[in-house]
């Protein structure tokens, strides 16, 4: 073999392993710790209008990040992969901040007052022809602690 043919192989088997070493290390990167995290607090009215009135803002302030949401459970049901979905009421008929549980909590139910922690993963619009307004989405949702900087 030349050595220019060998410089191009060592190069190639070199780049294979660094893409390799580096995928893996951000395929099995831990999830961010939801529970202990520094959040920020809003009402599920006022998440739902922030997302409405000014999308780029709220995706800009909220999108990806850490949450408190208080607000009154409109109903509560089970996905696809068998966890609980709460609905939080906003002001807008039909509109709801929906949050994915991670843990299993039992001791609630439909018109009670709750604060949730979560991700917020942005506004999911609706049908306008078909009168269905959209959902602010939260995942990897916790009950609340008092551990979070208020809204502004």
């Amino acid at each position: 073999m030349n050595i220019k043919l060998k410089k191009w192989v060592t190069t190639c088997i070199s780049i294979g392993i660094i893409a390799f070493v580096s995928g893996y290390f951000v395929w099995n990167k831990p999830h961010a710790d939801i529970k202990d995290a520094d959040s920020i607090a809003i009402t599920a009215v006022d998440l739902y209008k922030n997302f409405k009135s000014d999308p780029a803002k709220a995706d800009a302030l909220l999108l990806n990040k850490i949450v408190v949401v208080a607000g009154n459970i409109s109903s509560v049901s089970i996905n696809q992969n068998n966890q609980k979905v709460i609905f939080l009421k906003t002001s807008t008929e039909g509109a709801f901040v929906n949050c994915t549980m991670e843990e299993h909590i039992n001791n609630f139910k439909t018109d009670d007052d709750i604060s949730l922690k979560g991700k917020c993963s942005g506004y999911i619009s609706g049908d306008a022809d078909m009168g269905l307004p959209g959902d602010v989405l939260l995942i990897r949702c916790y009950l609340a602690k008092s551990d979070h900087t208020q809204w502004e």
